[in-house]
C-alpha cells in the first residue's frame, strides 16, 4: 500500500470549496500543511491511499495531477510513501529516496518557539495542518541515508523531547519512494547529514 501527496501551488481561500469537491470526487483528504519555516510555508495537499506496483502508482498520481490541473488546482509536487516501520519496512526495486519520522504531539503556543529551537539540534522541524487548527504539531526528522541513522537521531530527539516533560503521541514512520519535487521543503526540512 502506497500513500499519495499531490501538493498544489497555494490558491486563494474562496477556491477552497471547490478543492475540497475535488478531494471528495478522487477520494483523498484535502489538507494545508503550514511549514514553520521555509521558502514554501503553505502547501495545500490532497492525499490518497492507492494498492500496486510502484509504476503503476506514479502513473495513477501524474494522471490525478492532470486532472487536478484541468479542476483549477496546479500539482507542484507529488510524494509516494510506504510505512516503513519496524515491523513493515520493505522498499521495492532500490528506488527509495529517503526516509521521514514524524511525530505527533500537542504544542501549545507558549511551548511552540521551545520545541522548535530543541528539534533543529536534531535536524526536525515543525509543521500542522491549517484545517484542523488547535495546538497539533508534526515534528519531522528526514534522513537521506539509512533507516538506522533515522533510527538513532529519532530516539535522541524523544529522549530530549521527554526530558523537557513532554509527549510524543502518534508516530508515522516512512519510507519515500518517489519525490518529484524535494525543493519545495527548501528552507524547512533540511539535514546537514552529520550524524
Amino acid at each position: 500500500m502506497y500513500e499519495i501527496h499531490l501538493t498544489t501551488a497555494p490558491f486563494a481561500a474562496a477556491q477552497w470549496p471547490g478543492f475540497d469537491r475535488y478531494a471528495a470526487s478522487i477520494g483523498a483528504r484535502p489538507m494545508v500543511i503550514e511549514l514553520a519555516r521555509g521558502d514554501h510555508p503553505v502547501q495545500p495537499m490532497l492525499t490518497l491511499c492507492r494498492d500496486g506496483g510502484l509504476d503503476e502508482v506514479v502513473r495513477f498520481s501524474q494522471a490525478l495531477a492532470g486532472q487536478a490541473a484541468q479542476s483549477g488546482f496546479e500539482v507542484v509536487r507529488c510524494k509516494i510513501e510506504q510505512d516503513a516501520s519496524a515491523h513493515v519496512l520493505c522498499v521495492q526495486g532500490g528506488r527509495q529516496h529517503y526516509f521521514e519520522w514524524h511525530g505527533r504531539m500537542v504544542v501549545p503556543e507558549p511551548i511552540r518557539r521551545q520545541l522548535a529551537a530543541l528539534s533543529e539540534q536534531y535536524g526536525g522541524h515543525l509543521s500542522n495542518n491549517a484545517v484542523r487548527g488547535g495546538d497539533i504539531r508534526y515534528v519531522t526528522l528526514r534522513e537521506m541515508g539509512d533507516f538506522a541513522a533515522l533510527r538513532r537521531r529519532v530516539a535522541a530527539l524523544a529522549d530530549a523531547i521527554a526530558a523537557q516533560g513532554w509527549v510524543i503521541g502518534k508516530q508515522q514512520w516512512e519510507s519515500v519512494v518517489f519525490d518529484s519535487n524535494l525543493t519545495l521543503d527548501s528552507g524547512w526540512l533540511e539535514h546537514d547529514d552529520e550524524d
